[in-house]
């Protein structure tokens, strides 16, 4: 990405792509105000219409596989900068602060209170208060992941494929495919290995024959 942006970039272009912007731009007021309405109609619906939370989300975010579920409520700054992969399930209280891209892969358990936070603010006092400047840098989630509740995963953090974050871990870098991680800061605790599996195979009941194999 170049140093300096080029000067024809709209406020929303800006903060897309990881320049600081200002976020009282009208454009991003009016999307925000758009984004507030969306997640007010979604955490009204009621519980058993599934048909009306799948047309809200569709129209809320970027992109929503087959399968996903989301519990409300549901808050987020703009919901058009968040994709989610099929068969997601998202428990109850998910803030996703989407200032830039947030993508959520398939088949991932978002555990509750989660919070995504693309957004972030220049460490310079005087940017972020007086000229009231902010920045974002992109979330990236990868396919099979478990988050667990109450994780924070900040600015510019991706997570590989099938790994685990323990409950209550604050997320701040790159954290590898097949691994449990967790803490404050989270870092990798161990890999994720066929005893894993193993571990909760009921050989001898219903679960019997089932192929347990995770994908390459």
């Amino acid at each position: 990405m170049p140093v300096t942006p080029d000067p024809s970039m709209t406020e929303q272009q800006r903060m897309v792509a990881g320049y600081t912007y200002l976020s009282l731009d009208p454009e991003l007021v009016a999307a925000r105000a758009r984004a507030q309405r969306l997640c007010r109609e979604f955490n009204a619906v009621e519980p058993e219409d599934f048909t009306e939370r799948t047309r809200i989300l569709g129209e809320l975010f970027g992109n929503v596989g087959d399968g996903c579920w989301i519990e409300p409520p549901l808050r987020c700054d703009y919901g058009s900068n968040i994709t989610v992969g099929e068969g997601t399930f998202i428990n109850l209280d998910l803030v996703a602060l989407d200032t830039a891209p947030i993508t959520i892969g398939s088949k991932v358990a978002i555990g509750p209170r989660v919070t995504l936070s693309a957004a972030s603010h220049p460490i310079d006092p005087v940017q972020r208060m007086d000229e009231l400047l902010e920045c974002a840098l992109p979330i990236t989630i990868g396919d099979y992941v478990w988050i667990g509740a109450n994780v924070v995963i900040c600015p510019g953090v991706t997570i590989g494929p099938r790994t685990v974050i323990g409950a209550g871990s604050v997320v701040t870098q790159d954290i590898p495919a097949d691994v449990v991680a967790g803490g404050v800061p989270c870092r990798v605790i161990r890999d994720i290995t066929p005893a894993d599996r193993d571990r909760y195979l009921d050989r001898n009941g219903p679960s019997s024959g089932r192929d347990f194999s995770l994908p390459e």
